[in-house]
């Protein structure tokens, strides 16, 4: 059977928005959906192959002002627990992906950090 450019579109689309949160991996999720996980591999690959580093914008994410805890502010990022990111999927040209589902904002900022220290050495 042959699969639609469309159909995985849709059902990469209820995925990233949806799915993502129970937990359940993409090869599963696909192969469930009848979509072996080698053909969204080539159309994600495809879709998404561009190179470089893409600026992140986190939506919601707390004022300038709670950042500096000598200012006396009542608290800092880490502290914040109404911030996080959903979810993160990094794929590197040797084919390892880095996948974190949930990150709040300090976990996330921490995650950077060890990335960067990762790709400077």
């Amino acid at each position: 059977m042959a699969v639609k450019i469309k159909d995985i579109e849709t059902l990469w689309k209820q995925y990233s928005e949806d799915v993502v949160k129970k937990g359940i991996s993409v090869a599963q999720y696909f192969e469930s959906n009848g979509v072996p996980y080698r053909t969204f591999e080539k159309w994600y690959k495809k879709k998404y192959s561009s190179t470089g580093i893409l600026d992140c914008v986190v939506s919601g994410s707390p004022d300038e002002s709670l950042q500096d805890p000598d200012e006396g502010k009542s608290g800092t990022i880490e502290n914040r627990r109404d911030v996080y990111v959903s979810y993160v999927n990094i794929g590197l040209s040797n084919g390892v992906r880095i996948e974190h589902h949930r990150l709040s904002y300090g976990e996330l900022i921490c995650f950077i950090n060890k990335l960067q220290s990762l790709c400077s050495a």
